[in-house]
């Protein structure tokens, strides 16, 4: 006879899918705080709520993701609480199936699957930090393709130099009927903006790119509104399904971005994306040891693409390009140009330059009957030698 595992009465008893909670589970633990003197925040809320669904909340006091599970039936309301790692390890190897859940007075939670069962020690659900409420004082819903095309098109940019804190994150700049995402390291400039609905009041905000980076994770190329809210301190985003992230804001005073975008070029390059960004990459291979240094030349109809290294040999690369003013040598960071029309989504763009130590702008070439938003991108040049 199977051994069982015996409990004092349960707090909460509910049954669910094991691999949807198993991803439920995963996803939420993106918020989950790695080092912390807070063992609960280690830990992923489970409650359950109306409609026999269960709440998986996970936080780090600084991100918070929260998202439900169907519960093939709720026997006992409650909540719990698990340490992440340990319940996905632990849901990961279990068969597929039905999942009970349950949990006694001195918090353990039991896991039962099958012939399988299994006691974790838990923490007490009442203890677990909620997640901050944010207050509609600004707001807008946007399509959830559209915010994530705005956040892949500029998080590339944001510095990762916790010294300039301010530039750690994305600039989300709300008015009227437009949001606009705004991303720089100093070295180069992403700007994209787009239409959204329902707006609510205006509000500047910088989000950490670490929230960034878990929203576009939560995000889907598919149709569906996110609702956002932005108060003094938080952001939060409210995605179909019932999924919500909700981060804390970084304090500072964004730099005028605006003063640093050329207002005229002398010259402009036509190039199709996807043989220019192929043959950044090639060349890319020599210039890394050569500070990633590429050499942009035009001739006529052709742009040769060239990197020079005294440890690795040369590089030399043409594509076809159709240019508009003088013939032009410039020289960019190899890794910035892969990185700009490697987002773009569009069959060509262009590149805007004047002379070869001032700013060039990449801006897409739109295409008819496809909308792409409005973007841009600037790169600082680098010195040819």
């Amino acid at each position: 006879m199977a051994r069982t595992l015996t409990d004092a009465p349960p707090r909460l008893r509910a049954c669910c899918d094991r691999k949807e909670l198993h991803e439920a589970v995963q996803m939420v633990a993106h918020a989950v705080s790695g080092r912390t003197a807070l063992p609960i925040l280690s830990h992923v809320l489970i409650q359950t709520e109306e409609n026999d669904r269960l709440r998986l909340t996970a936080t780090d006091l600084e991100l918070g993701i929260s998202l439900a599970v169907p519960a093939r039936g709720v026997e006992e309301a409650g909540g719990l609480t698990a340490p992440a790692r340990l319940l996905s390890e632990l849901l990961s190897s279990l068969p597929d199936g039905q999942v009970s859940l349950s949990v006694d007075l001195s918090h353990a939670v039991r896991v039962h699957c099958g012939k399988s069962d299994y006691k974790i020690l838990g923490l007490p659900a009442e203890e677990y930090p909620r997640l901050p409420e944010v207050k509609d004082e600004s707001r807008f819903t946007i399509p959830q393709a559209v915010l994530r095309s705005l956040i892949r098109k500029t998080i590339f940019a944001v510095s990762p130099d916790e010294a300039r804190a301010i530039l750690t994150g994305i600039l989300v700049v709300f008015a009227g009927d437009t949001v606009k995402f705004v991303a720089t390291d100093t070295h180069r400039l992403a700007v994209c903006w787009s239409s959204v609905t329902d707006g609510q009041g205006g509000r500047q905000a910088i989000v950490p790119a670490r929230a960034m980076n878990e929203l576009m994770r939560l995000l889907e190329d598919a149709d569906g509104e996110v609702t956002v809210r932005i108060s003094e301190n938080q952001i939060l985003f409210l995605l179909p399904g019932g999924v919500e992230l909700v981060s804390r804001l970084i304090e500072g005073q964004f730099p005028n971005y605006e003063r640093v975008i050329p207002a005229r070029s002398e010259r402009v390059l036509t190039l199709e994306t996807q043989p220019f960004l192929q043959a950044v990459k090639r060349a890319a291979i020599v210039a890394r040891s050569n500070a990633n240094r590429l050499v942009l030349s035009t001739l006529d109809d052709r742009l040769a693409i060239r990197a020079e290294s005294s440890l690795d040999g040369s590089a030399y690369e043409e594509v076809d390009v159709i240019r508009e003013g003088d013939d032009i040598e410039i020289a960019f960071n190899a890794k910035y140009l892969a990185d700009v029309a490697g987002v773009l989504d569009t069959q060509g763009f262009r590149l805007e330059v004047t002379e070869p130590l001032k700013p060039g702008v990449v801006r897409p070439v739109a295409e008819p009957g496809s909308p792409t938003g409005d973007y841009l991108c600037v790169l600082m040049p680098m010195q040819i030698v």
